[in-house]
């Protein structure tokens, strides 16, 4: 199986090495435009321009062996928009899709944390975890860091879509029990599909899946 993964905001293809180590499947993470391996490219402020710019190596790596679509939080909105475009594209469908640490898109809040003010977005951000106390007080590297999560973070927040999806692809949606996202509005993911997905909860905030990595490996493929 080839696990097929979009990274979370301010993430890149190195961001789930700790999930793909010693896993017995093939990773292959996407670098978005102004990320990773695709840093040089301008970023991109919608997930619908980050799924345009990723549909072609998405079909060429879907060739060949079954696959699943992953990704984790921004992730998993472009893993599920990638979807809706493979669906449209008549293209090879996924053995899963799994959508992790996200609510569903038609049903949170409106948020707007990508325009908080330079010391409260980063204050923000700290809270969310993920990236380390001494990355977020380099200034030199949150001067590179900054606009990246900003575009991402305005990316997923601005991403709403309540459409029911008829495909027959069995969906995953895996969520920390502590993290900020409401239980209610991980299940409401059954509203987006007509074959209810599974919803597995783990303890931890919002990166729960760096510990919980086995237990995740085995739902993700």
């Amino acid at each position: 199986m080839k696990i097929i993964a979009y990274p979370f905001a301010g993430g890149s293809s190195y961001s789930y090495a700790k999930l793909s180590r010693e896993h017995a499947h093939e990773w292959l993470v996407l670098d978005p435009p102004g990320h990773g391996s695709n840093m040089r490219q301008p970023l991109m402020h919608s997930i619908p321009e980050m799924v345009a710019a990723l549909l072609e190596p998405t079909l060429r790596a879907s060739a060949g062996k079954p696959y699943v679509l992953f990704g984790h939080s921004m992730g998993a909105y472009i893993a599920l928009a990638m979807l809706d475009r493979l669906v449209e594209l008549g293209a090879r469908l996924p053995q899963r899709l799994v959508l992790s640490g996200v609510a569903a898109p038609h049903c949170r809040a409106s948020e707007h944390h990508a325009e908080l003010p330079h010391k409260e977005f980063l204050e923000w951000v700290a809270n969310m975890g993920g990236i380390s106390a001494e990355v977020l007080s380099e200034p030199q590297l949150m001067e590179l860091f900054e606009p990246i999560l900003r575009a991402d973070i305005g990316a997923a927040e601005a991403y709403v879509d309540g459409s029911q999806r008829q495909h027959d692809v069995p969906v995953r949606v895996l969520l920390g029990q502590d993290d900020r996202i409401a239980l209610a509005d991980g299940l409401a993911w059954a509203e987006c599909f007509v074959n209810t997905p599974e919803v597995h909860s783990f303890a931890g905030g919002h990166f729960f899946l760096f510990d919980e990595v086995k237990k995740v490996q085995s739902l993700i493929a």
